[in-house]
């Protein structure tokens, strides 16, 4: 199915030899060709003699699907991926029109001129933005910038910059191929731009082979693209279908197993085992590794090199289990594991995973493991739901661990934009003292709803004035709420029900049921959460973190481990398929930064 060549370099290609005649000594250099929108599959329904003498592998994009690394599969993130070694969560490019990408995990061209300043560093692009958006403070530091130009343009301009310069990385960018899928879908237009794309790589390609010849520099050129198309037709892209999620990365020269080896041995085998090829982030720690810059843990970046030893492979959240993460490695070396730069373990690499049992950090939480010193990362957020407050028809507001909360749109199923939002006196007057402090919540009626903390107190909120009451908090005892006084400390989370009955959740896995109109809790409380009392929650019963009513016919209860359940108020019981991740694709925004 896939292509594989071998660059032949004692080829005679009959191109003038070069005139720069500085370098006095051998160095290994970079040629990185970025074809933009460039689906892998309809490159191997042209003839493509110039990519045939490269090799080749699939590889993806996209990030993993409802995980941290999530990204939308269009341009901006895409290159902004290839270009620092990390997903979005991570370097902030969530569309084509962003700005800077995140200091903190800065691209190629400062990653090269910080570990050698003298050195040459070119971008050529059609696509300005890369230049002028993402990367401008990072281009402004370096020799040749060139920004909106014709697909010939940057060729010819690479052509003159390799030949006659000492550049050691050189970036390009060629769109033709995106502006023609845009334009008119797949079809003859689009194979053209192939062919067109094809014969331009064989000129550089033709051109790096003269230079090694009259040099014996080493230049590795890698050639990716962004991001696939979509299914069948493929006039756009950006969605997290396996033909959008799909690229390829081709390089002139002999990589290592992570580039030629598919690993099926992976916890996620969605997108029919995607997955166990490289991903894009991988091309900067291959740039690098080649220039002979050593990659540090600190940096955090989640791919890992295509050449010289390996380091942990495929690092990933374990579907299946709390605070697991996965890798794969066939060596009996040592994996040092960090956790947000502190070493926390050292286990070996065959046991290709690891449980964080002492996690207490709130929000994100960044992952490296280290073999051969070479590092991989992962990054997720430990954030977790506290309270849930079912506002109205249309809007849920929910408190994370974070002392934030998300306002949550129940007809578009998606968290409103701006949020996450700090609580505090602007946003909930009166509750920002105590922001740290909630429990659980419900709403009573329309015009109050109740905050327990976790010191044994609540708070009266007044919907219409929209702020506490006067003389809040008070303490949870039998005067204030007769009957909870004794579980004060142990409110984990409330969940409203029919005819004016509220239950709380403790962290012992048992449950009072509480009358509203009777003002005390029901006679022959605490029960047992268990199989009987609760259908479907018994196996989760110390796991409650919060739970609220969405309707008159569906309630959510959350859970440790960012999961959640879905309880069907009218048959009793919890939904088949629970419980389920909270993620980007379940409860879309909820848990982002």
């Amino acid at each position: 199915m896939f292509k594989w060549a071998r660059l032949s370099k004692g080829l005679a290609v009959g191109i003038s030899l070069i005139t720069f005649t500085e370098i006095s000594n051998a160095d290994n250099k970079v040629l990185l060709v970025g074809v933009d929108g460039l689906q892998l599959e309809q490159l191997h329904k042209v003839n493509t003699p110039n990519f045939d003498r490269l090799n080749i592998t699939p590889a993806y994009t996209g990030g993993i699907k409802d995980y941290d690394s999530e990204q939308p599969t269009i341009s901006g993130p895409g290159w902004a991926s290839i270009l620092t070694g990390v997903w979005m969560s991570k370097h902030g490019v969530d569309s084509n029109s962003a700005g800077l990408t995140n200091p903190e995990f800065p691209g190629l061209f400062k990653r090269i001129k910080d570990a050698k300043p003298n050195a040459y560093i070119s971008s050529l692009v059609n696509w300005s933005p890369i230049n002028t958006n993402f990367f401008a403070d990072e281009v402004a530091n370096i020799e040749q910038v060139e920004s909106g130009i014709s697909d010939q343009n940057v060729v010819d301009q690479a052509l003159d910059t390799v030949t006659n310069s000492p550049a050691e990385f050189v970036f390009l960018h060629l769109d033709e191929p995106d502006h023609a899928g845009h334009e008119s879908c797949f079809g003859p237009a689009y194979e053209k731009s192939i062919s067109d794309v094809d014969a331009q790589i064989g000129s550089l390609l033709d051109r790096i082979e003269v230079l090694e010849q009259q040099t014996d520099d080493d230049w590795l050129v890698l050639v990716t693209t962004d991001h696939g198309r979509t299914p069948i037709v493929g006039c756009h892209h950006g969605n997290q279908t396996v033909e959008e999620k799909t690229i390829f990365i081709g390089a002139n020269e002999a990589m290592n197993a992570e580039f030629w080896q598919k690993i099926s041995d992976i916890p996620n085998s969605e997108f029919d085992g995607l997955y166990g090829y490289p991903s894009q982030t991988s091309i900067v720690p291959t740039v690098l590794t080649h220039l002979g810059i050593s990659i540090e843990p600190e940096w955090r970046l989640d791919g890992i090199p295509l050449v010289g030893q390996l380091a942990p492979r495929k690092l990933m959240q374990d579907p299946s289990a709390v605070n697991d993460f996965t890798w794969y490695s066939n060596e009996n070396v040592t994996a040092n594991v960090y956790r947000n730069g502190v070493l926390v373990d050292q286990v070996n690499a065959l046991d290709k995973g690891w449980t964080d049992t002492s996690l207490n950090e709130v929000g994100v939480v960044d992952y490296v493991v280290e073999t051969n010193g070479i590092p991989a990362a992962l990054r997720f957020n430990n954030y977790q739901i506290d309270a849930g407050l079912d506002k109205d028809l249309f809007k849920a507001y929910f408190f994370r661990n974070d002392a934030k909360y998300v306002r949550y749109n129940k007809v578009t199923d998606k968290a409103d934009s701006s949020y996450p939002k700090e609580t505090n006196d602007n946003t909930w007057p009166g509750l920002g003292d105590y922001k740290n402090r909630i429990n659980a919540s419900f709403k009573k009626d329309s015009g109050t709803s109740y905050f327990f903390l976790n010191n044994g107190e609540y708070i009266s909120y007044d919907n219409h004035a929209d702020e506490v009451r006067d003389g809040y908090p008070k303490p949870i005892n039998d005067d204030t709420w007769p009957g909870l006084g004794q579980y004060k400390d142990q409110l984990e989370a409330a969940l409203s029900w029919d005819n004016n009955k509220v239950y709380f959740f403790l962290t012992d896995g048992s449950y009072v049921r509480y009358d509203l109109d009777n003002d005390s809790v029901d006679v022959g409380y605490p029960k047992p959460i268990n199989d009987d009392t609760w259908p479907g929650m018994g196996d989760y019963a110390k796991d409650i973190t919060a739970a609220v009513k969405w309707n008159d016919n569906r309630g959510y209860v959350f859970l440790t481990g960012q999961r959640y359940l879905r309880y069907d108020i009218s048959n009793d019981q919890v939904d088949e398929g629970y419980p389920r991740r909270v993620d980007n694709s379940t409860w879309s925004g909820l848990l982002n930064p």
